[in-house]
């Protein structure tokens, strides 16, 4: 079935929103303000999916592409689009989603965003095809990515290099994962081989490797098909990890740890949340979910008079933490391994402000009753997720806490994830 329909709004998924006959019809790829025709290719009970047949008439907010790749690589969902309203679609997505939760009309007083070119600091890129690149959106396939808008060039001159000097024996290398500081000075490389006894010359490759590149200060190596697979990466030669300035810190960064991918984004984002656990009394907070403590890291430095107490079930992100507390001579926080919620119900009295910053899927179950059980004055919640933190924000409001201000920030510029920080104070 084909129909023409004007779009009315845009999801965060790259999609237009209109509605068929009553019912609601996701429109791939349409931008709202477009009059587009359309063939449904889907029928969902509560909606339907169409594929756009053409653009009839455009909408202002639509702009072309400047990326080649796009969207056949699938690294971006939304490059279709001018970056200014990307950010608007984003902003309203929160706003919805916090809306469907019942939380009301709800408004995210700001949006935060730096530079939306070449902003990522780590990427994983693969072989295939006689080519270095990224996997195809929906496919294995590896397709070529050179020009990427939202890479360092370098990457993929370093892949290139890898390509070259192992050209007959590629097969035998699963990946190259690459992570490099704000200044891009310093980078480390890790290579990940098919066979858990290579036989490839690493040795050679890593001398050629530090004198081509002199910003690679590193070459490690690991056994899988993905840099998260099984364990830590072995040395080959130089160091295991780059040196980071972020907020006046100095950060040591090992390869595998996690920090956030757009480092300029991400000060925005501390930032904001060191300015709502500075509001109102009391100085004794906690940060759950810490990783390698870079939230809590930062609320020390910018407030002293503060004492925080960082909370991991990593064990190699709270070693990462502690080094890095005592490298910038914070003295005013501590790291602790262990389950947040586990060790929320063992530890702490009398806290007051916490901040959490869960993965994807939110706060566990046991995690909101400890929340509500230890009822900070106020929680700071970040969040990677509107609907997961939807979800989380309806059982901690229902009774004990007050939305104050809701922050958004952008990430991940040009594709569908927005990060999200909830203030909240108790009632």
């Amino acid at each position: 079935m084909t129909f023409t329909a004007k779009i009315d709004e845009m999801n965060l998924m790259g999609n237009g929103i209109t509605k068929l006959d009553g019912c609601v019809v996701f429109c791939l790829g349409a931008v709202d303000g477009d009059t587009v025709t359309c063939e449904i290719t889907q029928e969902k009970k509560n909606f339907k999916i169409a594929k756009v047949l053409s653009v009839d008439e455009p909408s202002p907010h639509r702009c072309e592409p400047d990326c080649p790749h796009f969207p056949t690589c699938g690294g971006c969902d939304i490059r279709h689009i001018t970056y200014e309203h990307e950010l608007s679609v984003k902003k309203a997505g929160v706003e919805a989603a916090l809306r469907k939760a019942g939380q009301g009309e709800i408004k995210v007083s700001e949006i935060l965003s730096a530079s939306p070119e070449f902003y990522r600091n780590k990427a994983v890129l693969r072989f295939g095809n006689g080519v270095c690149g990224f996997s195809e959106a929906g496919s294995d396939d590896i397709v070529s990515c050179e020009g990427c808008r939202i890479i360092p060039e370098e990457f993929f001159a370093i892949g290139k290099f890898t390509h070259d000097y192992f050209k007959d024996e590629i097969s035998s290398v699963s990946y190259l994962f690459i992570r490099t500081n704000c200044k891009k000075s310093e980078m480390t490389v890790v290579i990940g081989t098919r066979d858990k006894f290579s036989y490839l010359d690493l040795e050679g490759y890593g001398e050629e490797l530090l004198k081509a590149y002199p910003a690679v200060v590193g070459l490690l190596t690991k056994y899988g098909d993905h840099p998260e697979d099984g364990e830590d990466a072995d040395l080959i030669c130089g160091r295991d990890y780059i040196t980071e300035e972020f907020l006046g810190l100095s950060l040591k960064v090992s390869p595998l740890s996690f920090f956030q991918v757009n480092h300029d984004s991400a000060e925005l984002l501390c930032r904001r949340v060191a300015e709502y656990a500075a509001m109102g009394d009391g100085k004794f907070g906690a940060d759950l979910y810490c990783g390698t403590g870079v939230i809590g890291m930062s609320i020390a430095a910018l407030h002293p008079e503060a004492f925080i107490t960082g909370v991991e079930i990593n064990e190699s992100a709270v070693r990462d933490a502690k080094e890095n507390a005592k490298r910038n001579g914070l003295t005013n926080i501590g790291f602790f391994g262990g389950d947040s919620a586990d060790f929320a119900k063992s530890t702490y009295g009398s806290i007051d402000f916490i901040t959490i910053d869960p993965p994807r899927a939110g706060c566990s179950e046991k995690m909101v009753k400890e929340l509500l059980r230890i009822k900070p004055e106020r929680l700071i919640y970040v969040s990677c997720d509107p609907q997961t933190l939807a979800r989380d924000l309806k059982k901690i409001c229902e009774t004990k806490y007050i939305i104050k201000d809701v922050t958004a920030v952008d990430l991940f510029p040009r594709t569908k994830h927005v990060e999200t920080i909830v203030y909240l104070e108790k009632k």
